[in-house]
């Protein structure tokens, strides 16, 4: 039987979190990994495998924290845009989408659980606005002003100018 461990996992996964937002998957290394939770590589890879499982529970981590609405309706559509323009939402961007960006660099398993959480994004949109005959194509539009917000806010765009995106691509789905 293996020692138990001697680190706080959940703490060790925001850690993950930050270094693979900061650098990206393929710039984060199993050696920063480790020192940015604080801990040996041997409790490293008993703890999580590899570079790739990590980033896997550390995306999985960070999309279950953000604290976004997760009952279907067409008020969790407005409230999703617009908490994702806050302008007191630190860090700017998100990780998911900085991840997809990504895709040629990730492992296949990484690739698909990417694909997932953004079909996953797109189905929640679409069950919000169920009740209409265009809800697929209009999930579909707000996904892509989801990510096209997020990638403007890692560049710096201005709050300002992110929340007319937001409220515009509310328009355009009549919301």
């Amino acid at each position: 039987m293996g020692r138990p461990r001697d680190f706080d996992v959940d703490a060790a996964l925001d850690a993950a979190v930050e270094l693979f937002w900061r650098q990206g998957y393929e710039a984060t290394s199993v050696r920063g990994l480790a020192d940015a939770m604080g801990i040996q590589l041997g409790s490293f890879y008993a703890a999580f495998e590899s570079k790739d499982v990590c980033f896997r529970r550390a995306l999985a981590r960070y999309v279950a924290t953000q604290g976004l609405p997760t009952k279907p309706s067409p008020d969790a559509v407005r409230a999703w845009l617009l908490a994702i323009v806050d302008p007191s939402r630190e860090p700017r961007g998100c990780l998911l989408v900085a991840s997809a960006g990504e895709h040629p660099a990730l492992t296949p398993e990484s690739r698909a659980f990417v694909e997932r959480q953004l079909r996953a994004m797109q189905d929640f949109f679409t069950a919000c606005l169920r009740d209409r005959a265009s809800a697929r194509d209009d999930a579909a539009l707000l996904v892509s002003a989801v990510l096209g917000i997020h990638v403007m806010a890692r560049a710096g765009v201005a709050s300002t100018e992110l929340d007319r995106v937001a409220r515009r691509a509310l328009r355009a789905v009549d919301l």
